[in-house]
């Protein structure tokens, strides 16, 4: 079976090819905005949207549209088409009752207090106008540009995937101040493995995952305590700094973007090592099918501590979490699949009895059995009962205690080994 995976590469211009990449950007920008201002009076006035092919056909002699190869002009189109689907389709959630919100129509590409419009965003439509090296990225110019060939320009990365090319976009990101080359491949899966070992996994907040394996009678978890506080930090960061710009009467900044985007990688850097140990923990003990708890309507419950609510909304984002562990397991040949969760957490995992007593929270005692795990555990193993129903863990009255790790803002470590424990806290 054949994805679409994608490369980035950071893009390394000289003063004259920057110049070059903010004229094709303002272009872009005059492109969608003709375009948009079509689409937006059609909508106004009770008319159909134009679609893709009607804008094409329209704007095919349109000034702004001649002034790019036709790759690049269809594929600005194409987006904002996509954008007018999006909105249509969060329009009828909204009519449904499913968003609070109501949502905005496509906005145009412009700075209304500095009167100007963004050059940041070139995309293209697939790999005839564009080519990658072993060392530079090539890109046809329009034809008033083509005096000097294609432009070509170096980079710096790693091309993670090879294959046939598809769509593709050059995108300046401001806080850091570098132009960045994005474009998708289409690459073959890695065959799945032959195991036939099942493994469940429960995300959550206090403990990020917890991974139970069949026949094994230890489980994983890794604790999420350090990466919401560091997310707290950079949160308290955020709130100053934006305290501070609102005195000056400004809404943004280069710091605050700065902020915003260490914030979001320095979480998802832990989601992804995290990722990682899970897959090369479930491919050293050979499983072949792992099945990922979702928490359906898990931010709809509102008897959770206001805390640990609002941090569900905005630390903690479960369908990336399962995304990037969905993805991990795969590239190493193992079979994913999403499951519900629901009662996992309330039921023993040995017995199946549903008489339990949670107190403290995280541990559940059984008042058939009289045995006691960690309700996260519990979750996990249930998972995989729930599924198949004879699965057993040989030896968890012997060895309850899971194989805790902790987050160092670098790295996970064992949190019940003293010794790495305070390396890690000297190299964090």
């Amino acid at each position: 079976m054949r994805r679409m995976k994608a490369n980035t590469l950071r893009l390394d211009p000289t003063s004259e090819q920057l110049h070059t990449l903010h004229l094709l950007g303002d272009r872009v920008s005059a492109l969608w905005n003709a375009a948009n201002y079509a689409s937006r009076q059609a909508f106004l006035s009770g008319d159909k949207v134009p679609s893709y092919a009607s804008l094409c056909r329209v704007f095919q002699g349109h000034e702004a549209y001649r002034a790019f190869p036709s790759d690049v002009a269809q594929e600005v189109l194409k987006k904002l088409r996509e954008a007018w689907t999006s909105y249509f389709g969060l329009r009828k959630r909204w009519k449904a009752g499913n968003l609070r919100d109501k949502p905005g129509l496509p906005t145009y590409r412009k700075d209304r207090q500095r009167g100007t419009r963004p050059t940041d965003f070139i995309p293209i439509k697939n790999d005839r106008a564009y080519g990658v090296e072993s060392r530079s990225v090539s890109v046809t110019l329009p034809r008033d540009l083509r005096d000097q060939g294609r432009l070509v320009l170096s980079y710096r990365g790693i091309r993670r995937y090879q294959g046939k090319g598809g769509r593709a976009e050059m995108q300046f990101d401001a806080s850091r101040g570098r132009w960045y080359f994005r474009y998708s491949v289409q690459v073959l899966d890695t065959p799945s493995k032959p195991w036939t070992r099942v493994a469940g996994i429960d995300l959550g907040l206090r403990v990020m995952a917890s991974l139970s394996i069949e026949g094994i009678a230890n489980a994983w978890h890794f604790l999420g305590r350090e990466a919401m506080k560091d997310f707290e930090y950079w949160s308290a960061k955020l709130a100053t700094h934006q305290q501070a710009l609102s005195h000056r009467g400004k809404r943004t900044s280069k710091r605050l973007k700065r902020f915003y985007r260490m914030r979001k990688n320095r979480l998802r850097h832990a989601v992804d090592t995290m990722a990682k140990r899970l897959a090369s923990a479930c491919r050293r003990h050979k499983v072949g099918h792992v099945l990922l708890g979702w928490p359906k309507g898990i931010l709809l419950e509102t008897r959770a501590n206001p805390t640990w609510q609002r941090l569900r909304h905005v630390f903690w984002s479960f369908d990336y979490v399962s995304s990037r562990v969905e993805l991990a397991l795969r590239r190493v040949g193992i079979r994913v699949e999403r499951v519900g969760e629901r009662g996992t957490s309330s039921t023993f995992c040995t017995c199946g009895s549903k008489r339990v007593v949670r107190r403290p929270r995280h541990v559940l005692r059984c008042q058939d059995c009289q045995f006691k795990c960690h309700s996260d555990q519990a979750g996990s193993r249930n998972i995989v009962r729930q599924r198949y129903p004879e699965t057993t863990w040989a030896g968890l009255e012997a060895s309850p205690k899971p194989k805790t790790y902790r987050w160092t803002r670098h790295r996970w470590v064992d949190a019940s080994n003293p010794a790495i424990y305070q390396v890690a806290d000297l190299a964090a």
